[in-house]
């Protein structure tokens, strides 16, 4: 039995004949994943140092919201690190099922793509003193707990909730990275270390996604639990070697301001593989600015937009929870493959330092999945594996039947970059860096969609010890 057959849950519709109403709850939860002070931190493999940590400029955080909705339950994580290896989704799912008893097709976890936190991938660590490769694997050993320890609470604290969604819009802070040239190329952020290409740019070689996703979770009584934000921006804009959520540290603090230090918020990232926060086309001129100063203007940029949103929140329809997952095929790029497997003397599997690669009839692909979380017939959540390019998410909300869908990407597994088909002829970095062949990202979101297509349209369940109605459609 695949993921679709087995992982369709659907609570009773409301108001059907000798059946209780649904009631949503609600439980969240804040787990602190900070490093000690000298763990080393994420640094591109292209420098010949590594940094270290120093005191945090704000906590790293995991933070987690548990739905039910008649004894079905789900789960949605975000978790501050730039990516999360795969093992670790495995562990970190494995531990929440047994300790909760959550479908394990109900556990979305996604990183928030926080460029400023620890090296979590122990081969990357390079040379590092041994005090610092003992801080290092420590923290990777206890990640999946710790990921775990936030769901476990949140499941733990389940309170009677009403939902309501909203889209608002932020226009000024994120841009798409790849740009057209005179000589007809597409480069990613030119200039870079040629400040004379700026004057070669004719345009963006794509668009950006303006809007921002608001999830509301308050008491009957209208007090605040908890606050998801969906938005398309890389958070690489801090920078250095002090710890930091990013431009998102700004985001949770400004909403507590709003709503109250006892509400949660959670940040997930949108689709954004090709979306950063360098203005290249600015009147000013190009405008690349990093530094926590940036961060906190964009972070307070963001939670405007939220805080403005919350006036025109519609309620949100909470008598049906459903999720589906479905494992996916990629293929390899075919010469990227075949040097793979070349150099893994043609094992019929062999890992890639990310994906377990299969190697047959001379083609090379990895297994990865997209599941989507319903609540009602208005919102779905839906995850996807990769870095992907913001067209996907544009698409994806453009083809779903949800009034309301969140972008989550970077979760439950991580792939590396899903560029758009046009990405692969016209080159540059993104479309060199992947591990997914033309069209995998159009497959991705051709499966998202389905999914939830699938899950607007399938007739409810019973709860459990109820049987429907007869005369149920």
């Amino acid at each position: 039995m695949n993921f679709r057959q087995c992982g369709i849950v659907l609570c009773l519709l409301a108001g059907s004949a000798g059946i209780v109403a649904a009631e949503l709850k609600v439980g969240h939860a804040l787990v602190d994943i900070t490093p000690a002070v000298g763990t080393p931190m994420l640094t591109p493999q292209s420098r010949p140092f590594v940094k270290l940590a120093e005191t945090a400029q704000d906590p790293l955080c995991v933070r987690a919201i548990v739905l039910e909705v008649d004894g079905r339950k789900a789960a949605i994580a975000a978790v501050d690190v730039t990516s999360l290896p795969n093992d670790m989704f495995d562990e970190a799912r494995r531990r929440i099922v047994e300790a909760t008893g959550i479908d394990p097709d109900a556990i979305m976890i996604s990183a928030t793509h926080t460029h400023t936190a620890p090296q979590i991938r122990a081969r990357f660590l390079g040379k590092v003193s041994p005090e610092a490769r003992e801080l290092s694997l420590a923290y990777i050993a206890a990640l999946p707990q710790k990921i775990a320890e936030a769901v476990i609470s949140a499941h733990g604290k389940l309170q009677p909730s009403v939902a309501s969604a909203g889209i608002g819009r932020e226009t000024t802070i994120s841009f798409n990275r790849r740009y057209l040239m005179a000589d007809g190329t597409v480069m990613t952020n030119p200039g870079k270390n040629d400040p004379t290409l700026h004057a070669k740019i004719i345009r963006p070689a794509g668009p950006t996604d303006p809007e921002v996703g608001v999830v509301h979770f308050a008491s009957p009584n209208g007090d605040s639990q908890a606050t998801m934000v969906n938005f398309s921006l890389h958070l690489d804009t801090d920078g250095g070697a002090a710890p930091t959520a990013d431009f998102a540290a700004t985001l949770h603090a400004l909403l507590a301001k709003e709503r109250g230090a006892d509400m949660l918020s959670l940040f997930a990232i949108g689709a954004a593989g090709n979306i950063n926060h360098y203005d290249l086309m600015a009147a000013a001129g190009p405008r690349r600015v990093k530094g926590h100063e940036e961060s906190a203007r964009i972070g307070t940029a963001l939670a405007n937009a939220v805080i403005a949103t919350y006036d025109h929140l519609i309620p949100v329809e909470a008598s049906q929870l459903r999720y589906l997952r479905q494992t996916v095929e990629i293929d390899l790029p075919r010469e990227k493959g075949a040097l793979l497997a070349a150099r893994h003397n043609n094992q019929p599997e062999f890992y890639d330092g990310e994906v377990t690669v299969y190697n047959q009839g001379g083609r090379q692909w990895f297994q990865t999945e997209v599941q989507v979380i319903a609540l009602g017939n208005e919102l779905a959540w839906v995850g996807l594996p990769g870095e992907m390019f913001v067209e996907f998410g544009l698409a994806l909300k453009a083809a779903s039947p949800f009034r309301f869908t969140m972008i989550h990407e970077l979760a439950n597994r991580s792939i590396g970059y899903v560029p758009n088909l046009r990405a692969y002829p016209e080159g540059s970095y993104e479309g060199l860096a992947t591990r997914c062949a033309p069209g995998s990202g159009e497959s991705l979101v051709l499966e998202a969609t389905q999914l939830l297509i699938e899950a607007r349209h399938q007739p409810p369940l019973a709860a459990p010890g109820q049987a429907v109605s007869a005369d149920q459609p």
